[in-house]
């Protein structure tokens, strides 16, 4: 009987050891050998090095989000923790706790990963990594998400200040690096406007002037030596206040779902051009 208790303890030390693994260090305290529905794994980065794409375990705290697959309520949101995996690379972890625990079906979701920080220009809030996991009540331990990159945020360059000319060249940083470079991505371009005559109040509203344009008129998905992108404005125009912004669009569709557009604005720059 000793020997028999002794058998059963070291099964059960065994299978929480599994679950205590599976989880990166996040999961729960000892638990029995029945399933805790736990939903864990790790978040990475999904890099580019400029010859070929790698995972990056070099990864900030992030957010992490499961919502019913195709829906957008309903959702859970956890944060990231920091683990270390068995060859002392750290990484980052997460863990929904018995988020499946009882159920007796499969259900389908959607999961999400995004860095906490405003200046971390990786994954996304509104666009799935992972889609349709169907879980019940074992949940799922061992989940790899792998953040992909949004654009870097543009930054308007020209024109900007008073006396712009009627004529002028549009000038702005393209929000690219390497880990988003022409050869892994293609991106396109909005430009959003404002103008309002001397003398008169702001406007509220913004203006679309162009959507969907290449980082160079003449169709090139590069940036030029300075990184930035071109466009030319032919006037005349008419004189006032103007303001300008850009919103860079990162297509990351062909490594993961049809649609997976990730998207950073830029801040705003304001001129004038004066009365001819």
């Amino acid at each position: 009987m000793r020997r028999l208790l002794l058998l059963s303890l070291a099964v059960s030390l065994f299978f929480s050891a599994r679950a205590r693994a599976s989880c990166y260090g996040v999961a729960p305290p000892l638990s029995p050998i029945t399933p805790d529905g736990n939903v864990c794994g790790t978040l990475d980065r999904f890099a580019f090095n400029g010859s070929y794409f790698y995972y990056n375990k070099n990864t900030n705290t992030a957010y992490v989000k499961i919502c019913p697959a195709g829906s957008t309520s309903g959702c859970t949101t956890v944060s990231t923790q920091p683990y270390t995996d068995p060859n002392g690379n750290s990484g980052q972890s997460f863990l929904f706790y018995r988020y499946r625990y009882g159920a007796t079906s499969y259900v389908n979701y959607d999961l999400y990963a995004w860095g906490t920080s405003s200046t971390d220009y990786w994954g996304s809030s509104t666009k799935p990594i992972r889609k349709n996991l169907s879980i019940n009540g074992t949940g799922w331990e061992g989940i790899s998400l792998h953040e992909p990159p949004r654009p870097l945020q543009p930054t308007p360059v020209y024109p900007s200040g008073t006396s712009v000319p009627n004529s002028y060249e549009v000038r702005w940083k393209s929000g690219r690096n390497i880990d988003r470079d022409a050869s892994a991505y293609t991106m396109t371009y909005d430009i959003y406007f404002k103008h309002w005559d001397f003398g008169n109040t702001e406007p509220a509203s913004w203006t679309l002037s162009r959507a969907g344009m290449p980082c160079d008129d003449n169709g090139g998905n590069a940036p030029n030596a300075n990184n930035e992108c071109t466009t030319t404005v032919v006037g005349p125009m008419t004189p006032g206040n103007w303001k300008w912004y850009v919103v860079a669009n990162l297509d990351a569709s062909p490594q993961y779902y049809p649609g997976t557009i990730l998207s950073t604005a830029s801040g705003t720059m304001s001129f004038s051009q004066p009365n001819p």
